[in-house]
């Protein structure tokens, strides 16, 4: 590779050269010395990419000449380490202007086998955020946040509880404020150290005392101390009985306390998860499995994700997501997503009794759109909030409406269809598709007059729903006074209730509430759709509709 970028400097120096050339300039472009340049020169030759013929005594110039064009060897390199799965490689081969090369060439490579046997490939609509826990909350970047990091608790699935993590054993006072957590030793993270008690000290201090989407998680907490190099005490200023279940969120996952200062951690994040992160670009994140992990080394041994629109690609990797509506040709997983996209009005634009017949004129009922998804009667799939409007009438709006959601297929679908209904009574509407970290900075909130965004739930649906209804949601940046008051006395009650049945009673009746004051108008629950290759096994769809990597495996061809 070395020897191609030599050709390349080269080039640009001679360009289509066929003539003399004194040596001592051909070393000052290549950046050597002229014995160096020779060598050089003798393997560039070897190669057939040029042909040098030194001269002989004062008086005969060396002649050289150019035969091979740099795009040619570039696109050749290039071709050689996509076949062997090497990216990072091709792209360090281009100039940055000629990279788009490797987007061209990716499709052809895609359908290869690769070197490992157990090597998961899917394909993915954009390149991943940070995948900082405390910085992120899409539902993509969490699930992989919890392939590559554990909290002190998790949340299993099949048994519908909090079991241990990192932490084998916690209990409380009886009063749900102090709470002592036990973890586990010989835990290491990727890079070789172990951990203790002052990692999780730091890693929860900074998710209360930094600023981000998940700040309001542990916000309580008054204080964390160590007792003992693997012993944790946490006091809180008030009762919470879902303190493990807290815990359990991804955000709430431990970091080195070494690492997450540095200005890539989240590019190339370290955990301790049963994942570590080898590659992460703007065309593949690849995870690896963690022989050393404290539970259980994976079955697969890595999990490329690939960044493809091409769709004969995407049908050609071992799974992928698809839209509902289309047959599936290989097996597949479908399930309706616990949540729903939703739409929600600035208070300063819209006062209550517009944003109610907003509600009704948007109500499936009266609004008969031709969308992905079922029709949303309420902020979860089993609740009825939304009764059928009598006399719907068109709403009185301001003449001009912007609406602003970000880039997520689902999402931009929705809003176009809810401006082309309100163009059609006469409003104006500008839409605005923002990158999701734009949009998640909410600093453009107040020019805006509506918003569509959405929420799907992780694997705890109970703890999900508490953090949707009562932390910072994206409707919760609209809401009135008396609605945000309301809001903080259930959402002390709740967290003091540890009966899951009473808190369902409690989430149902404060979303109920919600949405007939129409501070939010759910809109649609989407259909998670997984289809995957017949000989990879073990699949099952986490709730945010992407696939348990630690249980999967590929079966070998017969």
């Amino acid at each position: 590779m070395r020897l191609l970028q030599h050709y390349q400097r080269l080039s640009l120096a001679f360009p289509a050269h066929d003539g003399p050339a004194r040596l001592a300039d051909i070393a000052a472009a290549l950046h050597c010395s002229p014995r160096h340049a020779r060598e050089l020169l003798q393997s560039m030759a070897a190669n057939g990419w040029l042909r040098w013929l030194p001269g002989l005594g004062r008086g005969h110039p060396s002649r050289l000449r150019l035969l091979a064009p740099t795009g040619q060897l570039e696109t050749e390199a290039v071709r050689a380490h996509l076949a062997a799965g090497d990216i990072e490689k091709a792209m360090r081969l281009l100039p940055a202007a000629a990279r788009s090369q490797v987007a061209e060439l990716l499709p052809a490579y895609l359908g290869v086998s690769p070197a490992e046997p157990q090597t998961l490939r899917l394909p993915f609509y954009r390149p991943l955020h940070s995948l900082d826990p405390v910085r992120i909350n899409r539902r993509t970047e969490c699930h992989l946040i919890r392939q590559i990091f554990d909290g002190l608790t998790r949340y299993n699935r099949a048994q519908g509880e909090i079991v241990p993590a990192l932490a084998h054993h916690w209990s409380h006072d009886g009063a749900w404020r102090n709470w002592r957590f036990h973890l586990r030793p010989g835990v290491a993270f990727h890079h070789g150290r172990a951990l203790d008690g002052e990692d999780v000290r730091q890693s929860l201090l900074r998710l209360r005392d930094e600023a981000g989407p998940h700040q309001g998680l542990l916000l309580h907490m008054e204080n964390v101390s160590l007792p003992a190099p693997l012993t944790v005490d946490i006091r809180l200023a008030r009762p919470d009985a879902l303190l493990p279940r807290r815990l359990a969120d991804s955000a709430a996952t431990i970091l080195p306390r070494d690492r997450w200062p540095q200005a890539d951690f989240g590019r190339f994040p370290i955990g301790t998860g049963a994942f570590k992160l080898e590659a992460n670009n703007d065309y593949r994140a690849t995870l690896r499995a963690f022989d050393r992990h404290w539970k259980e080394r994976p079955l697969l041994d890595a999990v490329d994700i690939w960044v493809v629109d091409d769709p004969d690609v995407r049908a050609r990797l071992d799974a992928r997501f698809c839209h509902p509506d289309k047959p599936a040709v290989r097996p597949s997983l479908q399930q309706l997503e616990a949540g729903c996209s939703y739409l929600a009005a600035n208070p300063a634009r819209l006062d209550a009794a517009q944003r109610r017949t907003l509600a009704d004129w948007l109500h499936p009922t009266v609004w008969q759109a031709a969308l992905a998804g079922e029709p949303a009667l309420g902020m979860l799939p089993q609740w009825r909030h939304r009764p059928a409007p009598v006399q719907p009438q068109p709403p009185r709006l301001p003449p001009t409406l912007r609406l602003v959601t970000y880039q997520l297929p689902a999402h931009i679908e929705l809003a176009e269809a809810v401006a082309r209904r309100l163009r059609d009574i006469g409003s104006r509407i500008a839409l605005t598709v923002m990158s999701y970290p734009d949009f998640a900075r909410y600093d453009w909130l107040d020019d805006a007059d509506l918003l569509l965004t959405g929420e799907v739930m992780a694997d705890d649906v109970d703890f999900g729903v508490y953090q949707w209804l009562c932390q910072d949601a994206g409707y919760r940046h609209w809401l009135e006074e008396g609605t945000r008051q309301k809001i903080r006395l259930t959402e002390r009650r709740l967290a003091m209730e540890p009966d899951a049945e009473r808190r369902w009673q409690g989430y149902e009746a404060l979303a109920r509430t919600l949405v007939e004051e129409a501070s939010l108008i759910p809109l649609r629950h989407h259909v998670q759709t997984m289809e995957f290759a017949p000989q990879l096994r073990g699949v099952t769809l986490a709730q945010c509709g992407w696939m348990d990597f630690g249980k999967a495996w590929l079966a070998p061809p017969l």
